[in-house]
């Protein structure tokens, strides 16, 4: 079994400043030599290799649910987490499935679990090569660890090849819609599994992962990308995944790869900086990039909402007072993914697309009635029980976001659908007309009512008209 050690902080400063000394007269402080002693060891870590974080407090106190493991740890940050630990027995299992040590089936044979896998695959070749990686895999993490070097690696031995075994199971269970595993087999597990490794806090450098699978894969298997996406594409439905990433480019970890999916078009679309109108000196900065009106004041104002069809989810485009939003599906998935891939991005220094999609729809949303709106346009459908329930959950989801203004790749799109908005609300004839158009052009009903009620007047008049008539004539 895994040795379980808690992850924690270990630098020789946290451990040396502990110890109360008293100093030696003529001599410095003990704390001040420790000191010395790591300056003169040059820095120990490089924030510029960071790619796996911690969550941030604040977001992290809010939305805990969405980045602590539920049973299943990946990497250092939880490992050793008591709660987390019956999940070991699966890694080995599948270890050694992965090595050739599988159970004999009837008449002495082998089970098929799997292809016979390369004589490379031998555990002292694995080792060997997470040994090399030992260093590289540590800087990528924006902490430092009490693991020993050899329970590292042998964490990323274990680790790395439970993940690629259990993807190729995975890409096996699509096709044959079975596979004879008990994480397979018990219905929740795998789901949980997958909610699990899209995890900020639950990552393994992708090169880790490369490197293991250049060591294991046979001709014929699919390739590592494939596998991912194929592994997490349940989690937010789409089609044609695969075509919506470059497979030549570097990734950080599992939940970039599956985040870069999204981005594709949205990354052509954008207007380089040097290319961007200036903003208006009489309009603030706020309401040149933030979005200041909820979907029940747009369609007052007149916006038309549609759904964006055959889209990137984030392609979210306005013109000619249309507002188009391709469908979202949101179900128990929807929360946790997104906050995931914004914790990621409010750690990196790259565009922060789900931060400003996420606030999009914040501000879009404010209330039920604007739930069934978008829901109404198809733009929304959800399993969450009722529309309230996705306002409040939207409305959640913002809560201890830091979001840059500067970077929003959606400023076009808000910055005309505001200008829109005002020149709305700037005239009380406009806002007459829609009023009028709303009560009683929403609906044939409402419309027939109208022309009803407009005969009867001019019924009404005519018979007044005709009586006062009559009764000058007969005078």
């Amino acid at each position: 079994m895994v040795k379980a050690t808690k992850g924690k902080r270990n630098t020789m400063i946290q451990k040396n400043t502990r110890a109360h000394q008293k100093p030696i007269e003529g001599h410095p402080p003990e704390w001040v030599i420790n000191i010395n002693e790591c300056v003169k060891g040059g820095p120990q870590y490089d924030s510029g290799n960071w790619t796996i974080y911690r969550v941030p407090w604040s977001l992290r106190e809010v939305h805990k649910s969405a980045f602590v493991p539920k049973i299943i740890s990946i990497g250092p940050f939880h490992y050793g987490d008591p709660g987390l630990r019956f999940m070991e027995e699966h890694k080995m299992r599948y270890l050694l499935r992965l090595l050739g040590s599988r159970t004999t089936g009837k008449g002495g044979q082998a089970e098929d679990l799997m292809p016979q896998v390369h004589n490379a695959t031998l555990l002292e070749d694995l080792e060997q090569a997470m040994k090399e990686l030992e260093q590289k895999t540590r800087q990528r993490y924006s902490e430092a660890f009490n693991i020993d070097s050899s329970d590292f690696v042998q964490m990323m031995v274990i680790d790395g090849c439970f993940v690629l075994e259990l993807l190729h199971l995975y890409y096996k269970f699509e096709r044959e819609k079975y596979v004879d595993d008990p994480i397979f087999t018990t219905r929740w597990m795998l789901r949980t599994i997958q909610r699990d490794l899209v995890k900020l806090e639950n990552q393994l450098p992708f090169f880790v992962l490369e490197k293991l699978f250049d060591l294991i894969s046979i001709a014929g298997d699919p390739s590592l990308i494939d596998l991912v996406l194929t592994f997490f594409d349940p989690l937010l439905p789409r089609k044609y995944i695969k075509g919506l990433i470059d497979p030549e480019e570097e990734f950080d970890h599992m939940l970039e790869v599956f985040r870069s999916t999204f981005l594709s078009s949205v990354k052509q679309n954008i207007t380089p900086a040097s290319k961007q109108p200036e903003m208006s000196v009489n309009f603030p900065l706020v309401q040149e990039r933030q979005l200041v009106h909820s979907v029940t004041e747009l369609e007052k104002a007149g916006v038309e909402l549609k759904k964006r069809e055959e889209s990137d989810l984030l392609d979210i485009s306005f013109q000619g007072g249309v507002l188009k939003i391709p469908p979202l599906y949101i179900d128990d998935n929807t929360a946790p993914l997104f906050l995931n891939f914004v914790a990621y991005e409010q750690c990196e220094d790259g565009k922060p697309f789900f931060t400003n999609f996420l606030m999009f729809f914040e501000s879009l949303i404010n209330s039920s009635a604007d739930v069934e709106i978008l829901h109404k346009n198809g733009i929304i459908n959800h399993v969450l029980g009722s529309d309230q329930d996705v306002a409040d959950l939207f409305n959640k989801l913002g809560r201890e976001v830091v979001y840059d203004l500067d970077e929003c790749y959606l400023s076009q799109q808000i910055k005309g659908v505001n200008n829109y908005c005002k020149a709305y609300y700037g005239s009380k004839w406009r806002v007459w007309f829609t009023n009028l158009k709303h009560d009683y052009f929403s609906s044939p009903w409402t419309f027939f009512s109208l022309l009803a009620a407009i005969f009867l007047l001019l019924l009404t008049t005519a018979q007044t008209y005709y009586t006062v008539y009559a009764y000058y004539i007969s005078s």
